[in-house]
């Protein structure tokens, strides 16, 4: 396959197909789909859980904060009821009067950590103090209450569920204590009952969302709950999943479904021992997962430009494919059609200069006789002229031109035969100072005509080439080097190149114009000079000759020159 046939076919090899392309695209766009969306999905699942724990944590910090605050009120109401206990017995052992009774009420009262109402109840239900009178002003009995159906039957301390306060009138959780009589029996209890509306502000400032809650529980019924409390008094919770936790882990946090309002929440919960009480704070999963859902609405949002900008590409770089693909389908025609047509026109030159070097082989031969006869009878003819000079001149330019003819036909079958592959090289090691004496012994009756000097410089260096066609390289260098020299001399002599010999033809000739050098070695490139005589003048194919010889035996060539002054023509051949 010639160079032009096999180039088109090794650059549509390296190249990827358009149907490739397409291919690769759609996989391209497929992996990044997916890589997008399963990074969006991850990314989402990572915010979703980070807003979970978050969630868990602010829960159990309201939490926290609600066991300190309620255990606080507990505690310190608890004192001030049993201070009142100690003053109800005192009242009723005839030590003091009603009177100190009820300052003593108002006192403790007015001590209370959370706002509330203290009452001191007999042992048949019924107020005997109060700080000030009932809300409805009707005359208000406890006797129906649990709490004190629990003192009447022993109890000491009672923390009551959330129940609508009968003095008054809202929702209060109450703390009792019972009064004894000085027999050992029932004779009333103190209770006061806290405003569940005071823990409304605390529950607002904790900032846990609409859905939210904080909440107290004992005995399975509700003691505290913000917001609207009003809404869960006397509610009992006998289910509450939080109670079955706490049984083994008095503190943690659930995910549930509110067993009283049945929204699900996020529930962190402390169990307070010294009261049996259990607090609880919760954010609804609604009100957690709401930034959340707007942060994945965002991100949709900017997926679906960002996919819908890829998928505007995509389908820009298809349409570009297809066009490609159909310039593509044409250009291969026209490059089939054009290598048709380049095989065919290097099939003809290659015919034609086949057909040339058979030729120029044959013309060479046969016009080599009759020009040999010709010299033959050119030298016959001037013994018979000796005696008439001017007869004899003829002759020698007679002479001179059969010679300068023989040349030229010598010069184009070595041209034909070198081009037609009929020489073959024979290398061997052989020492280069004999090919170079008898060269210049060749070429010195020529170089001594026109008065030069020629000479070789002496080496013992040894070479591997093939001799004979190293020395027919080497006769056409000097007899170049001789014809551009008009005085002076030429020289043949050899550099050793670390594993390499440089042998060098120097002269002290015209020398080589700079526009020139690069193309000396081409056929029919000549030198004029004025001593050319058109007997002597050459076709320009000497350095021809010499570059197929060299190209053969793959022996680079070298050229310096000065235009002037001379030329240095060099072959550099592998040492032996």
């Amino acid at each position: 396959m010639s160079p032009e046939t096999a180039a088109p076919a090794d650059s549509t090899g390296s190249r990827r197909t358009p149907g490739e392309l397409r291919r690769r695209l759609r996989l391209l766009m497929l992996t990044t789909v997916a890589l997008l969306l399963g990074g969006a999905v991850i990314v989402l699942m990572e915010l979703r859980d980070a807003a979970f724990e978050k969630a868990g944590a602010s829960t159990a910090g309201a939490a926290r904060l609600l066991d300190d605050t309620l255990t606080r009120t507990l505690s310190t109401t608890d004192a001030m009821v049993a201070r009142m206990v100690l003053v109800t017995q005192d009242y009723l052992g005839g030590r003091i009067g009603r009177g100190e009774l009820v300052r003593e009420l108002a006192s403790l009262e007015a001590g209370l950590t959370q706002r509330g109402t203290m009452l001191v109840v007999d042992a048949r239900g019924d107020v005997v103090a109060a700080s000030r009178p009932p809300q409805g002003g009707a005359s208000v009995n406890y006797a129906h209450r649990d709490y004190f159906t629990a003192h009447r039957d022993g109890a000491e301390r009672v923390i009551g569920p959330m129940v609508m306060g009968g003095y008054s009138g809202v929702p209060v959780f109450t703390i009792s204590r019972r009064v004894g009589a000085s027999d050992g029996g029932f004779a009333g209890l103190v209770v006061v009952g806290v405003n569940a509306h005071f823990f409304t502000d605390f529950y607002n400032t904790l900032g846990l969302g609409p859905g939210a809650y904080i909440g107290a529980n004992t005995g399975g019924r509700v003691l505290l709950r913000q917001p609207n409390p009003e809404n869960y008094v006397g509610r009992a919770t006998p289910n509450n999943p939080v109670f079955v936790a706490a049984g083994t882990q008095p503190v943690g946090t659930l995910r549930l479904n509110s067993p009283i309002d049945g929204v699900e929440r996020v529930v962190s919960y402390r169990k307070l021992q010294p009261f049996n009480v259990m607090v609880s704070a919760g954010m609804a999963v609604e009100d957690i997962l709401a930034p959340w859902r707007q942060t994945a609405l965002i991100l949709a949002a900017a997926l679906a430009v960002v996919l819908a900008g890829l998928g505007g590409m995509a389908a820009t770089t298809f349409r570009a494919i297809t066009r490609e693909e159909r310039s593509m389908a044409s250009l291969e025609e026209t490059v089939r059609t054009r290598t048709a047509e380049a095989e065919l026109r290097a099939a003809e030159a290659r015919l034609a200069n086949e057909s040339k070097t058979r030729f120029l082989a044959a013309a060479s031969h046969d016009l080599r006789q009759p020009l040999q006869a010709a010299g033959m009878f050119a030298e016959v003819l001037a013994g018979q002229l000796e005696d008439d000079p001017r007869k004899l001149k003829v002759v020698d330019r007679l002479r001179q031109s059969i010679e300068a003819t023989n040349s030229l036909l010598a010069t184009l079958l070595d041209v034909s035969a070198l081009e037609a592959g009929k020489i073959k090289p024979n290398v061997s090691t052989f020492r280069l100072m004999p090919l170079l004496a008898g060269l210049v012994d060749q070429i010195e009756p020529e170089a001594s005509a026109k008065g030069l000097a020629i000479g070789a410089v002496p080496t013992s260096l040894q070479v591997s080439s093939d001799p004979v066609l190293l020395e027919r390289l080497l006769r056409n260098l000097l007899v170049n080097a001789v014809r551009y020299t008009q005085e002076g001399r030429v020289l043949v002599g050899c550099r050793q190149r670390g594993g390499k010999v440089v042998i060098q033809v120097l002269d002290s000739g015209i020398g080589i114009p700079d526009d020139k050098v690069g193309t000396v070695f081409d056929d029919f490139v000549r030198l004029d000079t004025p001593a050319e005589r058109g007997g002597s003048r050459g076709l320009g194919l000497g350095l021809g000759v010499v570059r197929r010889m060299a190209a053969l035996l793959d022996h680079p060539l070298e050229l310096r020159s000065i235009s002037g002054k001379g030329s240095c023509f060099g072959v550099v051949v592998p040492k032996a």
